[in-house]
């Protein structure tokens, strides 16, 4: 299955659509302000300046970054819920950014991140044993007469 959500550098950048989000933190020079609407624009989503600078002084240490990057977007749903909505609506969503694509790209960090929400998402839905397995404690000792 191919991912819902695909990076794209703002250079690279030719169409409109409901399913185009800009997510870098400035608005890049050379992309015309009409090319997306201020509702596309989630600049709250990228990562910190701190966090993105302790990045880029040490590319090994992508792992601690994903693990940092994900507990901040896991603790400020509104910053990044418009883009799973949107990923609901279209097959796929397409993330603007202006970082160049090195191999610790913090917008692949947010790409995996939402990838698996929406998995996570999806699963809740199609689950039909929702309940806790403390609901059923009681009648499991009644059974099995502890």
């Amino acid at each position: 299955m191919a991912p819902r959500f695909q990076l794209l550098s703002v250079a690279d950048y030719r169409q409109r659509g409901d399913n185009v989000f800009l997510v870098s933190p400035s608005w890049p020079t050379g992309l015309p302000r009409r090319s997306i609407t201020r509702a596309h624009w989630l600049p709250r989503v990228a990562p910190a300046d701190g966090l993105l600078a302790w990045l880029r002084r040490d590319e090994s240490r992508w792992p601690y970054f994903c693990e940092s990057y994900w507990a901040d977007l896991a603790a400020n749903p509104a910053r990044w819920q418009p883009l799973l909505d949107a990923a609901r609506q279209h097959e796929q969503v397409l993330l603007l950014h202006d970082t160049p694509m090195v191999e610790a790209n913090p917008f692949e960090a947010l790409a995996q991140f939402l990838e698996a929400r929406l998995a996570a998402n999806d699963w809740r839905a199609g689950s039909s044993l929702l309940a806790s397995p403390v609901c059923y404690a009681a009648e499991f000792e009644q059974d099995h007469e502890l």
